[in-house]
């Protein structure tokens, strides 16, 4: 039985300092399936937690890409291609009905966009967009959808069957209540429907000393030294008025929490999951040194490691 490749599970992608427009997303959508035979033909069974025991008739044939929620879960759903997922998944040969991959149980973490699990696995985003934590979805895969995929993946050259458990589901976006803040002489902070952000800087000089705001108060876990944080930030620069850097162009980032020196760490910690904060970070003495503007959405926590 082999594994997926290590991309999937990657941590840490570096960030870019690209401006760009987002796909507008609500932050809930309708679930649609197309369910095919697939919940007569196939049977799953087992916790979301480890790994199932899956049936397939052989030989299996699937005509194109066709998912089933098995376990329907009342979680945060999947709503964007960059958002942060925790699964198990297996993959089955149709042909023979033999386990090719599982990956993701018993305590392992496979954290990966939604986008780059798509990538290893053509079709899995379709499949799980609007799915809420806690679902269980069969997915199946014609031959030719597989074609140029994860070589372990099309081993029998026949259809796969694919059992994903949506373990966890972080945030596209701090989904706080919005939080007043003297702002007279700040930056201001817009957002667009995704709720991606942008900063404005005023015609002002830049602050001497940290500056921390929340934005938006989220209702989650607090953020405690020793966890891992999933962030999303945009950091803008006070007297150019240009992007620094930006992890919305690509996947947000782990952040170990730690007690310490760090503005920005410090100012995390007791923050809850689905937060905005906006923390405003002096280069130096005196107004003149300008400053750095980073707007941080809190997305979640990664799970102790099993």
């Amino acid at each position: 039985m082999r594994r997926l490749p290590a991309a999937v599970a990657a941590l840490g992608l570096v960030s870019v300092a690209l401006v760009g427009c987002s796909s507008v997303q609500t932050p809930t959508c309708d679930r649609q399936t197309v369910p095919g035979n697939l919940a007569n033909l196939i049977s799953v069974s087992g916790e979301g937690e480890s790994v199932p025991d899956v049936s397939v008739p052989t030989p299996f044939t699937s005509d194109g890409l066709r998912y089933a929620d098995f376990v329907t879960g009342e979680g945060t759903q999947v709503v964007d291609a960059n958002q942060l997922v925790d699964i198990g998944i297996t993959l089955v040969d149709g042909e023979t009905g033999r386990t090719l991959v599982t990956q993701g149980y018993d305590g392992e973490a496979a954290v990966g966009t939604v986008a780059l699990w798509d990538s290893s696995v053509p079709g899995l985003a379709d499949a799980l967009l609007c799915a809420g934590e806690g679902s269980r979805i069969v997915v199946s895969f014609s031959p030719e959808q597989l074609a140029d995929a994860v070589p372990v993946a099309k081993a029998g050259g026949g259809s796969v069957v694919a059992v994903v458990d949506l373990q966890k589901v972080y945030l596209s976006a701090a989904n706080g209540a919005d939080q007043f803040n003297e702002s007279h002489g700040l930056p201001s902070v817009v957002r667009d429907p995704a709720g991606r952000p942008g900063i404005t800087i005023p015609d002002a000089a830049a602050p001497t000393e940290p500056v921390v705001q929340v934005l938006k108060k989220g209702e989650g876990p607090a953020l405690a030294p020793g966890d891992v944080a999933r962030l999303n930030y945009l950091s803008v620069d006070w007297v150019t008025e240009r992007v620094s850097q930006t992890t919305w162009d690509d996947s947000p980032q782990p952040l170990p929490i730690t007690e310490g020196e760090d503005v920005i760490v410090n100012a995390l910690i007791g923050q809850p999951v689905g937060s905005q904060l906006m923390i405003i970070v002096p280069n130096g003495e005196g107004a003149d040194a300008g400053a750095d503007v980073y707007v941080i959405d809190i997305l979640g926590v990664d799970s102790p490691a099993g």
